[in-house]
C-alpha cells in the first residue's frame, strides 16, 4: 500500500476529542528531556509548532490517541504509560512520526501504541473487556528490516480504514513491543463471540502486511477463556 493510497481516502467528518483516563497522564513535558521519553528532542514536538489549518488537511475516518510505553519498576504500570498526541489527520500522523523516536533508536521494554480515540491502551478498559489481540512474534535481530516496516505498515492500514468497514468496527488498536526474547505487534480487538470472525480479522492482518507463512499468527484473549482441559484457548494461524 502507498502513501498516496491513503491520502486518497474517502475522509469522513470526525470531531471526536482527546478522552483520557486520569491514570494515564499527559507526561510529555515531564518527560521531554528523559531517556525514556519517546519524543525525538533533537526535533520540536509538533503540537509546539504553528500548525496548518485544519481546512486544508485531510481528515481521517477516525481519530486516534499515540502512546508510548517504557517498563521502570519504580513506577506503577498506568504511570509508565505516556500520551503523546491525538492524530485526526494524515498530516497528523506524519508529523507524530517524524518526530518520534524509531523503533530501532528504543530499547526492549519499550510499547509504542496506537489506538482509537475513546479507547484506552489497556485490556481493563470498556472497549477491551472481553476481547483480544492477534500478535506476530519478531526476533529482535530483525528489529531493523522487519519490524519497522510492519510497524508503519499497520498504523498506515489502521488510520486509512483498510481493514474495510466490516471489520475495522472490531478494531481498537495496535501495540508494538520490544523485549529481549522476541518483538510483537498487536492487534487489538473488541468483545467478539464469532470465532470465524475473530479468524477472518487475523487473516486479513497477516495478508495486508505480507507477513510470511513460518512466521505464526497467534490469538490471544485479553482475560484468560479455559477449554474443557483446563488450557487457554489460543488460536494460530
Amino acid at each position: 500500500m502507498t502513501t498516496s493510497s491513503i491520502i486518497n481516502l474517502q475522509m469522513n467528518t470526525n470531531n471526536n476529542s482527546k478522552t483520557q483516563s486520569e491514570n494515564i497522564q499527559d507526561n510529555k513535558q515531564e518527560y521531554s528531556n528523559s531517556i525514556t521519553s519517546p519524543i525525538n528532542t533533537r526535533l520540536e514536538f509538533p503540537n509546539q509548532q504553528q500548525q496548518q489549518s485544519n481546512d486544508d488537511k485531510l481528515q481521517l475516518k477516525n481519530s486516534w490517541g499515540t502512546y508510548f510505553y517504557k517498563a521502570d519498576k519504580q513506577r506503577d504500570w498506568k504511570q509508565n504509560v505516556i500520551y503523546i498526541t491525538s492524530i485526526g489527520y494524515i498530516e497528523d500522523f506524519w508529523s507524530f512520526y517524524t518526530h518520534t523516536y524509531g523503533l530501532r533508536d528504543l530499547s526492549n521494554g519499550s510499547d509504542y501504541m496506537l489506538f482509537k480515540s475513546g479507547c484506552l491502551p489497556m485490556w481493563e478498559d470498556v472497549s477491551s473487556r472481553g476481547g483480544g489481540k492477534w500478535i506476530i512474534t519478531v526476533d529482535p535481530k530483525r528489529r531493523k528490516r522487519d519490524l519497522d516496516g510492519y510497524w508503519l505498515h499497520l498504523m498506515l492500514l489502521l488510520i486509512g480504514d483498510m481493514f474495510g468497514a466490516n471489520l475495522s468496527t472490531y478494531i481498537n488498536g495496535a501495540v508494538v513491543s520490544l523485549r529481549v526474547k522476541g518483538d510483537r505487534l498487536a492487534l487489538w480487538l473488541k468483545k467478539i463471540d464469532d470465532l470465524n470472525l475473530i479468524k477472518a480479522i487475523g487473516m486479513k492482518f497477516k495478508n495486508l502486511l505480507n507477513i510470511p507463512s513460518n512466521i505464526q499468527l497467534v490469538y490471544e484473549y485479553h482475560e484468560p477463556k479455559f477449554d474443557d482441559y483446563n488450557n487457554e484457548i489460543r488460536l494460530i494461524m
